[in-house]
């Protein structure tokens, strides 16, 4: 049976980390703007970022700074994560991360709290299909260069290739596929290699076999993710996309980088060497 990323439970281990790792990578940096001279708000975002999302919660209702709206951004993004996240709390962060939208400022926070807004419409509560893509899309035009609109790229990526049922396979490939400068970016490595991988991933789903998926992995690999396991099986996995579509020495070089970073107890490793020996025995 095949599956899309959206097939996990909302709250399983899987999207947690995920999750937390987004609003971790995000609000650091919101930290870092907006709480200078503020100790206690700088207590609240350490806490955060270790997971003590109760704790951070506390410092932050407690804290009195001139970084009011960086107090606030904390507060939501902390009630956000402090377990049980029940629908009172989510509703009161999003009150509050839409009082940092009020003034129409278009600072650390108000980048924040427009992905935050996003994240709350797509994981936290019933929200139809436009709204969370809306969301997404609102943070990229607002500031397309931030670290968190390439976030929010690659999560409406997702959206667009497995949750548009109105598009044509073709038309969700394309849309996502428009992404690119954005979701594909240099700044978060990580986050453009799993983009590139989304896309050739899902392609290779809806049974799509062609130049451009080996395009998508050839560029999720050229940014080089420090996760091993990623890396190697993306090697894997362009080395097998190249040999069924015929370019015989490339699916040779990225057969001997899968075996040169594999383990030999990988199950995947004698099925690999073998295909390589046949190519190697098929020269022309």
């Amino acid at each position: 049976m095949r599956f899309s990323p959206t097939s996990f439970p909302r709250h399983s281990g899987i999207w947690r980390r995920a999750r937390c790792w987004l609003w971790q990578a995000g609000l650091l940096l919101a930290a870092a703007g907006t709480s200078r001279g503020a100790p206690a708000v700088e207590e609240g975002w350490r806490d955060l970022a270790s997971y003590l999302f109760h704790d951070a919660h506390e410092v932050f209702l407690r804290a009195s700074t001139s970084s009011e709206r960086g107090r606030v951004l904390g507060a939501a993004a902390s009630l956000l994560n402090d377990s049980p996240v029940t629908a009172a709390k989510v509703a009161e962060a999003e009150a509050q991360l839409r009082g940092l939208l009020a003034d129409r400022a278009a600072d650390e926070p108000a980048v924040c709290a427009r992905y935050l807004l996003a994240r709350i419409a797509h994981l936290h509560r019933p929200a139809e299909i436009a709204e969370i893509e809306a969301g997404y899309r609102a943070v990229i035009a607002m500031a397309p260069a931030h670290p968190l609109a390439q976030l929010a790229a690659g999560k409406l990526a997702l959206v667009l290739l497995y949750q548009r049922p109105d598009l044509g396979v073709p038309a969700r490939l394309a849309a996502a596929a428009e992404l690119a400068p954005i979701a594909g970016a240099t700044q978060l490595p990580e986050t453009g290699c799993a983009y590139y991988r989304a896309l050739a991933g899902a392609a290779l789903y809806y049974d799509v076999l062609d130049e451009r998926v080996l395009e998508w992995l050839t560029r999720a690999d050229a940014l080089e993710t420090h996760d091993i396991v990623t890396a190697t099986s993306l090697r894997l996995q362009l080395a097998e996309v190249a040999r069924a579509l015929g370019h015989r020495e490339q699916a040779l070089a990225y057969y001997r980088r899968f075996l040169a970073t594999a383990v030999s107890t990988d199950n995947r490793y004698r099925t690999a060497a073998e295909r390589m020996a046949e190519l190697a025995k098929a020269a022309p």
